[in-house]
């Protein structure tokens, strides 16, 4: 098993060996639930393949989606602090990812110092890409919180064709409204004035982005 990704960096042969005897990789087809809220944190996840969402489920049903993760991505690394699953992950395509079990993960940070560096960055990095977006939901019109999402997207899980970034990503109008929390109506409309500027072309579920004239767009 050959393991990539930001928890495994730096990490030699022997130790990559290691971690994968102890930790398996799982399948799950489109649509299945990886984990669930009230679901008790026994793993976190290395995603190999496919993409998978997180999202809040609120008491009335209505979900939010919090974050779209891509091949390398680690998730569900709540585990060492709660009881049960606050959130869900659903796999938004066919995915394969690499399950870490607690006890696992925990002899893994004892022998091999550097996964627990690592592990230090991923926390860092959802936090401040958590409140990054807890800001801007709350000083930007949906507009500009579309433009930063499509620029977020492209940098995490873009490819550069013919001097645009590719995000072949199966994004509906509503995964990106619940992503920026607005409705399908406004995202759909958004989308029709960047289509209309040039900066947005959608070819089925693959979006082109002009990131630099997207840039433009945003205000000082």
């Amino acid at each position: 098993m050959t393991l990539a990704g930001e928890l495994w960096e730096g990490l030699s042969s022997e130790e990559r060996e290691q971690v994968a005897r102890y930790c398996p990789d799982r399948s799950f087809q489109k649509g299945s639930t990886i984990f669930a809220p009230g679901d008790a944190p026994e793993a976190l996840y290395v995603l190999r393949s496919g993409l998978v969402k997180l999202s809040h489920v609120s008491e009335d049903g209505q979900e939010s989606i919090l974050r779209v993760f891509g091949p390398g991505d680690v998730f569900g690394e709540l585990l060492l602090t709660v009881r049960a699953r606050p959130f869900l992950a659903t796999a938004l395509t066919a995915c394969t990812v690499t399950v870490v079990p607690g006890k696992t993960f925990l002899q893994l940070l004892s022998t091999i110092p550097k996964i627990g560096f690592n592990f230090i960055g991923v926390l860092s990095r959802h936090l401040a890409e958590m409140a990054l977006d807890r800001g801007q939901a709350s000083h930007k019109w949906s507009f500009d919180r579309l433009i930063l999402t499509l620029l977020k997207l492209g940098k995490a899980h873009g490819e550069e064709e013919a001097g645009s970034t590719s995000i072949a990503l199966p994004l509906t109008h509503q995964i990106l409204a619940d992503l920026i929390g607005t409705s399908r109506e406004t995202v759909t409309r958004h989308l029709g004035r960047l289509r209309h500027l040039g900066v947005v072309t959608q070819h089925g579920h693959t979006l082109l982005i002009q990131e630099a004239r997207l840039k433009a767009l945003l205000p000082d």
